[in-house]
């Protein structure tokens, strides 16, 4: 039998996008800049203590997340995440990177020597002008200060961009997965998990032109029930974008979740649904 999540606007408006959280600590976001009054960069991380499992096998859980984003001519030619606690060795890292061309990007790296491979060729969206991509760590390395960095190519440094990460414990495997640049909320159609007890991750980037940096406050909603981990409020032209997560006790699971936004969203955002299983 399949169970199903059923879609809801979620309008509890969520403001964590400008601070920095590692650790239980919460400092000022930081920013290179900001003399204008525009942020040049902004990020986040936060790190958990998944709760033990009494069960044969150990849930998985989210072990941290991390973002950053910079504005739109700030010469920035690598852009890194806050640096954020994560398992020593074994969980499976999801980084997504949205960036102003699909030219941005030219690579992705951690400071643990892991690899990264795409779950898929990279995709367009906001009319075909941006860049989005999606990539997988396997059994990846961890510690103590663990951050993540995309690489710009040769003449985008200044170009904006946004990479946001999510590191699952106890997690193997890609299960069922699926992208959409062409429905302003959610996917082209449901997606379904393939084993119990998975997380599903979705990674929105919207595209709606309808903030500038006079008038940056335009929130992301994350899906009724599911848990916002970060975003960076559109209207800094940094590529903006949010995540969540949601476990899925049971396979089968049948998940059509929708985001909204303060402000009107373009039809040609991008929405990426990932499951992490054991």
């Amino acid at each position: 039998m399949r169970t199903r999540l059923a879609p809801m606007l979620c309008f509890a408006a969520i403001s964590a996008a400008l601070f920095l959280t590692a650790c239980g600590k919460r400092p000022e976001s930081q920013s290179i800049s900001g003399a204008s009054g525009v942020p040049d960069y902004l990020a986040g991380a936060t790190a958990y203590t998944p709760a033990a499992s009494s069960s044969e096998h150990q849930s998985i859980a989210v072990a941290a997340h991390a973002f950053a984003a910079n504005s739109v001519g700030t010469d920035l030619p690598v852009l890194s995440t806050p640096p954020v606690n994560t398992p020593p060795q074994g969980a499976l890292v999801l980084v997504q990177v949205l960036a102003q061309s699909p030219s941005t990007l030219q690579s992705l790296r951690d400071n643990k020597g892991n690899t990264f491979a795409p779950i898929n060729p990279g995709q367009t969206y906001s009319d075909q002008r941006a860049g989005t991509s999606l990539f997988v760590s396997e059994n990846a390395r961890g510690g103590a200060g663990q951050s993540w960095s995309l690489v710009k190519a040769p003449g985008h440094g200044a170009d904006e961009a946004s990479l946001y990460v999510v590191v699952v414990a106890g997690a193997r495997h890609i299960g069922a997965w699926g992208f959409s640049n062409t429905t302003p909320y959610s996917l082209r159609t449901p997606l379904e998990t393939t084993a119990e007890d998975s997380i599903v991750v979705s990674f929105w980037g919207p595209a709606d032109y309808s903030s500038s940096a006079r008038d940056p406050y335009n929130p992301y909603f994350a899906p009724a029930g599911w848990t916002l981990g970060g975003q960076n409020d559109n209207g800094y032209n940094q590529c903006s974008g949010a995540y969540a997560w949601v476990r899925a006790p049971a396979a089968h699971t049948v998940l059509d979740p929708q985001w909204s936004s303060k402000k009107s969203v373009k039809a040609n955002g991008s929405m990426w649904l990932v499951e992490v299983t054991r």
